[in-house]
């Protein structure tokens, strides 16, 4: 029940011209965030005729999503739309409060390359080694990829560690330093900074070409240390959106091996898989999603690279199952570059768009968040997807920040001038 202030501001409000109403809305939504005493005035706003701020859907009260209530007029929102069709809901007048428009956010990746010796051969039946081949693909990438993207470079193993001592301690494991030299193994052997910081693709691209261009494959895989050392660099980084790792290995990580076949114990500090997958899973509880590139000659650790995209919250399909292998992304022998140059660029644009900042504060719930794409042809409501087919979802645990995923994220981009209104206080609707 309106109170009679209010039932004299809506009485008043007929009394204006359209244009007028409608350009004052629309300056009222333009704000990054409608003052509380505004939010009253949104909530009789709902209520006109000619505007667009659709609050509320019809429905069977059945918790299923309504028809939904749309407009002819255009307003703060555009022309038209239709806000309550095909989710679980609609919008409710008495809970729709706040609107600010979204701001969309790069991304910051790293890139944690495996360059173990395995890395300077051909895949089998190829001639160019896969070296050559990662490097041609990433240069590719960072060419094509958003200049605003920001992207760095963590490439592992240093290549400090004396293999070769290593062998001998293998021979002799009593022999001088052996028992350090095996528990070691070079499973640490990795840069603590990347080596090519992480920046805009605009700034730093150059220097990631020509870092690749003069290095090359030796030494093991400590992947281990790889991700514990290449999470660290990723949150002392001052990232404006979401923070990635991108892991590309062409084979099983050096893992601590106990004692065997008359060989002494060794890798004491590469842990197991189990240590990397717990690894990958911290990270993205503290908001860092990992993508696993499994290049020729790792198909034998298939499952355990797709337990570790699950676990960074990037399996290329909702439905895989690590057991199968198919929730990372495996590269084949046959078109090896044509094939990573396509997956780096999937990837980058995944990372690059569609991401937008939530408003924070006290009062702000992540349940009662809606969100609009404001097109020349009107609004269009997006629906909370979880499966990331079409819709969108937070972006990690935090909540702060949330991605529009296929047609969705299509239709964001089909035009220049597309907006994102994020709509806060009403009931999220989900898909």
């Amino acid at each position: 029940m309106l109170s009679s202030a209010t039932r004299g501001l809506a009485q008043a409000t007929r009394s204006v011209p359209t244009g007028h109403l409608l350009g004052w809305t629309a300056r009222l939504a333009r704000r990054t965030m409608l003052r509380p005493t505004y939010a009253l005035i949104t909530l009789v706003l709902c209520a006109l005729p000619l505007t667009a701020l659709h609050c509320s859907a019809t429905g069977d009260g059945d918790g299923t999503g309504g028809a939904g209530t749309s407009s002819s007029g255009t307003g703060a929102f555009g022309s038209g739309g239709t806000f309550g069709n095909g989710g679980s809901g609609g919008f409710s007048a008495e809970k729709c409060g706040e609107s600010t428009y979204g701001n969309e956010v790069p991304g910051s990746l790293l890139i944690v390359l495996d360059k173990s010796g395995s890395m300077s051969d051909p895949p089998e039946g190829g001639s160019t080694t896969k070296w050559s081949s990662t490097v041609a693909a990433i240069n590719s990438m960072v060419v094509s990829a958003s200049p605003t993207l920001e992207v760095g470079l963590l490439a592992y193993p240093e290549g400090n560690f004396d293999d070769l001592a290593l062998v001998g301690c293998m021979m002799d494991p009593n022999g001088p330093n052996c028992p350090a030299i095996l528990a070691d193994g070079g499973c640490k052997d990795v840069a603590t900074a990347a080596h090519v910081p992480i920046e805009p693709l605009s700034a730093n691209g150059a220097a990631i070409n020509s870092w690749l261009s003069q290095n090359s494959a030796t030494g093991n895989t400590p992947t281990w240390w790889a991700l514990k050392n290449g999470y660290s660099i990723l949150l002392g980084h001052q990232a404006l959106g979401q923070r990635f790792a991108l892991l590309m290995t062409d084979g099983e990580p050096t893992l601590y091996t106990p004692a065997f076949g008359g060989f002494p114990e060794m890798f004491n500090d590469c842990g197991g898989e189990t240590d990397i997958e717990s690894e990958v899973l911290a990270a993205a509880n503290n908001g860092i999603a990992t993508f696993v590139i499994g290049s020729p000659g790792s198909e034998g650790a298939a499952p355990f690279l797709s337990q570790l995209a699950v676990n960074g919250n990037t399996p290329k399909d909702p439905n895989c199952t690590p057991a199968a292998g198919n929730c990372h992304y495996q590269i084949g022998t046959t078109n090896f570059q044509q094939e990573l140059e396509t997956v780096l660029q999937e990837i980058a644009g995944v990372i690059a768009d569609c991401i937008f900042d939530v408003p924070q504060g006290e009062d702000i719930d992540p349940n009662l968040v809606n969100i609009v794409i404001e097109t020349p042809n009107g609004p269009v409501q997006i629906y909370k997807d979880p499966s990331h087919q079409d819709g969108w979802d937070y972006t990690d645990p935090t909540q702060t920040k949330i991605q529009l995923f296929g047609p969705a994220c299509d239709l964001y981009k089909a035009q220049t001038g597309n907006t994102i209104t994020i709509i806060l206080g009403c009931q999220t609707v989900l898909r």
